[in-house]
């Protein structure tokens, strides 16, 4: 299966992001990955990596930074979320998708793509 990698050059976050879409906070998906997300807190912090929560009804976040309802539509619509998905996306520094699952991901894995992804991202001198 082929991952499409569409260039997301206008996305402004500090990178890499990680994405998280789903229907709403009690979605089980979402619950099992900010577990995830609890257990490497640190590790997180250490490679910089900002979580955006995308939820269909309701405010969202990007970091500590409140989303307004209009803007997690708006993400969905970009991401092509469906009613009811649970997606997850990882967007690297260079505004290229690296990981894309419809499942919860594993610290391990999102870990290990944090690291490829900075290793393959040269910026532009």
């Amino acid at each position: 299966m082929v991952i499409p990698r569409p260039r997301l050059s206008e996305l402004k976050a500090q990178p890499p992001l990680l994405i998280i879409f789903s229907p709403t906070p009690d979605h089980r998906c979402y619950q099992m990955q900010v577990e995830q997300l609890e257990s490497i807190r640190l590790a997180m912090q250490d490679c910089r990596l900002t979580v955006a929560e995308i939820f269909e009804q309701g405010q969202g976040r990007i970091g500590q930074t409140e989303l307004p309802a209009e803007g997690c539509a708006r993400f969905r619509e970009k991401f092509r979320i469906c009613p009811g998905q649970f997606k997850v996306f990882l967007v690297g520094s260079d505004s290229e998708v690296h990981l894309v699952s419809e499942d919860c991901i594993s610290w391990q894995e999102l870990l290990m793509r944090v690291d490829n992804a900075a290793k393959t991202f040269t910026p532009s001198l």
